[in-house]
Parts: C-alpha cells; structure tokens; sequence
C-alpha cells in the first residue's frame, strides 16, 4: 500500500477514542475516510484501503470475513472473536485473502506492560513460579447495551475484559496447558458473568491466578489505593509487579543482586522494591495503530498481536467457561464448537 492508508472504521462507540490517538500520531501515513455505526457498505468503498473493526463481538467474525473478501487487512479490536471457532474463521478468511489480521490487545504496547516484558524477558527474575493477574472495575450496563447481553459480548466480564490479563499471561510466561474457573453472575448487571477466577498450569509449570471484579467502586482509583489492574510476578531470583493507577506502578525486586535490576533508574537495596522505568510515554492503543500502519505501509513494525497468536487468548477464555460448566480441569487444547 502507499501513503497515506484510507481507514474504514467499523463502530463509533466509546473505544473510538481510544483509537484516535494513534491515528492522529500517524496522521502523515493516513486518513479516516468514513466512521459508520453498523452501514457495512464502507467495505466495499474505493476510497477504503483498510479496515479499523470496533463493532461488538458478535459481529467481529461477519465483517471480518466482508473485509477480508474485499481484500482489506483488518485491525479488530480485542477480544478477536466470541470464541475459538470464530477466530478460525476469521484466520482463514483473511490468510485465503492475502491480507493481515491483527487484533488490538492494547496491554502488549502499553509502556508498563512491556517493562514488565522486558524483565522477564531477561530472565533476570530466574525461574518463574507464579503469575497472579487481576482487573478491577465496575460495570453495571443497561439492557440497551449491547455488553449486558450474552450472545453479542461471549459471555461476560472474563471473555471481554479479563482477556487484558490472559493476553498478558500468555505474553509473559507462554501458553496454558490446564485451567479451572468459577464466576457469578449479577442479573441485574448484565447477562454474562460479572466476576470470574481462573486457576491455571502453564506449559512451563508456574501457577497463575487470574481474575476480574466488575462489582468493584475503588478500581481505577488513586483515592481508594486498588489497583484497576495488578500483575505480579514471582521468580527464583526476583519478583516485579504493575499496579495500574497507582504512582509509581512498576516495580523489582531482586533476592541475590539487588544491584544488577535492570531498567531501573537507581540501583535498589537488598530485598526492596526499585522502580521500573516505563518502556515510553505512548498509550497502548496509540502504539498499536501507529504499528499496525506501518505493517500496512510495508515499514519495519513490531505486532505482538496478530491474529493466530491472539486465537490463543480466546481459547483460554473458552476454556475457564466450559471448565465452570462442567466443574473439572480443561486442558489445552480444545476442540472448536460455533457460539451457541
């Protein structure tokens, strides 16, 4: 493709915004040229080169595959799909096509995020033993809405936002092999489960606990101290954690070297905390568009999240309910079912 990239935007609700910063810090490589609500017509336009794909869940799949047909890559906003089985469609549509398909799990380019990547990464923390992931929040949605409803969200909070931190245990510490779960649901929330908790075995063997509270007044709050997001990491050697809202967020601890903590500032202290320098100033939806068109432009791009490693999210998701479902362990992989 040449500059500048003519995006179609699929859905003009509130994660809109979000967007926009990115396509704003990229505004010399491209130009909006239509924002429509549900008019799937945008598709097909001449004057559309890509498609920015930020409709509800349930309709991730159908315009995905349109998209696809049209020959347009898509940037589909998280979570990729309902389920595994509509990912599948998805990957297949747009790879017979020959166009790319990424997904905007934002934590992977979210500044924090990656300097808690980068550490691991390193392999400063030595083995890791334990992730513990949360998100806190509160969500009360009214039937209008298309999130308090079952079929067009997936489910509940666990498949459309405790999919932030799956993403992000996949990201850091590889793939689950085994998972139970247990959620509740809040009728007068919203149809799908308002909390949820995820145990799970990585193929590596460290634990993880993941979980989501969307019944919570103090997530996201810097009077109240919890941590809209906490992730915390325990090694042999080390340990790091991010809480978001908090100041400072991020932070290490090393057991054996104090002194050799890596990307921080000062040196710490034996068996303290030393900050963690973010790994820039961008949001993540900012950084993730602003890759996501250079993809498009042939240009050097780093993308964390296309489509088939994002499928993976998904599955773990899908896993934790049928795990609830039928009370056992689920191990991965499983097979793929359409939504019912």
């Amino acid at each position: 493709m040449t500059s500048p990239i003519r995006i179609g935007i699929l859905g003009a609700g509130g994660i809109l915004g979000a967007h926009a910063a990115g396509l704003l810090a990229m505004r010399d490589y491209c130009v909006v040229t239509a924002v429509v609500g549900d008019n799937l017509a945008v598709i097909e336009r001449d004057d559309v080169d890509a498609i920015l794909n930020l409709l509800p869940h349930d309709l991730h799949l159908p315009t995905t595959v349109a998209a696809a047909r049209a020959g347009k890559p898509v940037l589909v906003e998280k979570v990729m799909a309902r389920n595994v089985w509509e990912c599948d469609r998805m990957i297949e549509a747009c790879e017979a096509a020959g166009v790319s398909l990424t997904v905007a799990h934002d934590r992977r380019y979210q500044p924090h995020w990656m300097a808690l990547k980068r550490v691991v990464d390193c392999g400063i923390l030595g083995e890791i033993y334990q992730f513990r992931l949360e998100h806190n929040q509160d969500v009360a949605v009214p039937p209008s809405s298309w999130i308090f409803h079952r079929d067009q969200l997936g489910g509940g909070a666990v498949m459309s936002c405790l999919t932030h931190q799956i993403d992000g245990l996949r990201w850091y510490g590889g793939e689950v092999a085994e998972v139970t779960a247990m959620t509740r649901v809040i009728p007068n929330r919203m149809e799908g489960e308002t909390m949820g908790v995820i145990t799970a075995r990585m193929a590596s063997g460290a634990l993880a606990y993941v979980a989501i509270n969307w019944a919570t007044r103090g997530g996201w709050s810097k009077q109240h101290g919890l941590p809209g997001e906490f992730t915390h990491i325990t090694g042999s050697r080390g340990e790091a954690y991010y809480a978001c809202g908090q100041q400072p967020e991020a932070f290490i601890m090393l057991y054996d070297k104090p002194g050799a903590a890596p990307f921080t500032n000062e040196p710490p202290a034996a068996n303290t905390f030393a900050r963690l320098r973010p790994a820039g100033a961008w949001t993540g939806h900012e950084r993730c568009v602003g890759e996501w068109i250079k993809l498009l432009l042939g240009m050097p791009a780093d993308i964390t999240t296309p489509g088939r490693d994002s499928r993976s999210t998904v599955e773990v998701a899908e896993a934790a309910y049928r795990a609830e479902r039928e009370g056992r362990v689920v191990f991965l992989p499983i097979v793929p079912e359409p939504w019912a």
